[in-house]
């Protein structure tokens, strides 16, 4: 059975999100090294669906509506309010407006065997932190200093679950970093 992963990208002063957000994402977009290519193939191989928060969803507003992803798997979306116009793209979209547990139930039953990746979005990683209903962390640490913004343990109510380093692999501009959470 897959596992429920949390999987962010973060600067070295603890932020996950920020307005000009590129510098977070660089790594991911240059590629250049085997050692990057190795665990996003692998996190692309293994995924059955995805969860992501309304925020960046809207993210592909920016690119004029088209959306060109690697995942070719189900996304699903929290939000309260549903898009009038779906994106342009091979990416399917489902729309949750029924809380946290419905979309994880909903992205299990679509990944099979697979992960289910929650990406994209602080809110939405800190309710799946709070809620207690990750598997793993998954950090891709940057190093970089940002100074502000957005914290991923942030607002989470005293809830800091107990984690286990499973993997530190070291690549040219990221450290990718997997921490199993001690239940």
């Amino acid at each position: 059975m897959g596992k429920i992963i949390l999987d962010i990208s973060m600067s070295l002063d603890g932020i996950v999100a920020k307005t000009d957000n590129y510098r977070l994402h660089e790594w991911y977009f240059k590629r250049e090294d085997n050692s990057i290519n190795e665990v996003v193939d692998e996190l692309i191989q293994d995924t059955g669906a995805i969860i992501m928060g309304r925020t960046n969803y809207g993210l592909g507003d920016y690119f004029d509506g088209f959306v060109n992803n690697p995942y070719q798997v189900p996304h699903f979306v929290l939000t309260h309010s549903i898009p009038d116009q779906l994106p342009k793209g091979d990416t399917t979209f489902i729309f949750v407006s029924n809380g946290i547990e419905s979309a994880l139930a909903q992205a299990k039953a679509a990944a099979c065997d697979k992960h289910v990746i929650i990406a994209g979005g602080v809110n939405t990683a800190q309710q799946y932190i709070k809620a207690g209903l990750l598997d793993e962390i998954h950090i891709h640490l940057v190093p970089v200093v940002l100074g502000d913004g957005l914290h991923l343990f942030e607002h989470n109510s005293g809830v800091y679950p107990d984690l286990e380093c499973m993997m530190v692999k070291p690549s040219p501009g990221v450290t990718h970093l997997q921490y199993r959470i001690v239940k």
